[in-house]
């Protein structure tokens, strides 16, 4: 007579085989972009000190937790008055207000050259335009630049960018670096929902 334990160990074995089956027939390798998708994390975002274009001192870390914040990375040669971003940004500020948005850009220019492409601009913009040049830090220049992953790193020159960092202070990654957004309408696209 044959032991009713090995009818169990059987019935055991058929099961997870089925499982193991079923399995492997659903697992569909992910494509590059599911991958790249799938790399997208949130983290905190990493806070700065700068100063504006009137020289005054502006924390990013008053801000976080408490606030949606727009991070703009933009060129300084080419100057304030003539980035889209910017200007749209201007032009909407007080829909950003509505939806108790703060808004920053970062440059690596300094503030004399902020101020005068703000000038050329018609006057000020509702929302500081920080330096990324601190000869002092041990960082040296464009640290913000580059702890954002806007610095070129064959010719180590700044990248245009534009990030959202959520009211948790947390900021979209693909790797070990924040994700910008393609343009600032796709920001006003997610504020809108």
């Amino acid at each position: 007579m044959i032991d009713r334990r090995f009818f169990f160990v059987i019935a055991a074995g058929v099961l997870i085989a089925a499982v193991c089956a079923t399995r492997i027939k659903n697992n569909h390798p992910q494509t590059y972009l599911e991958q790249v998708e799938a790399a997208k994390t949130m983290r905190p975002a990493a806070g700065f000190e700068a100063l504006d274009s009137e020289s005054h001192l502006v924390r990013l870390a008053a801000w976080l937790g408490r606030h949606r914040i727009i991070v703009v990375f933009f060129d300084g040669e080419r100057g304030a008055d003539n980035d889209p971003d910017l200007l749209k940004l201007r032009d909407r500020f007080a829909e950003l207000q509505a939806y108790d948005v703060k808004v920053v850009g970062v440059t690596a220019s300094i503030p004399q050259v902020n101020r005068a492409a703000m000038e050329r601009a018609g006057g000020e913009f509702p929302f500081p335009l920080v330096s990324d040049v601190d000869p002092q830090s041990p960082e040296g220049t464009l640290r913000i630049h580059r702890h954002w992953g806007r610095l070129d790193p064959v010719k180590e020159t700044p990248l245009s960018g534009v990030f959202l960092i959520d009211r948790k202070g947390q900021v979209a990654h693909v790797g070990p670096i924040p994700k910008p957004y393609d343009n600032v309408d796709q920001i006003f696209e997610l504020l809108a929902k």
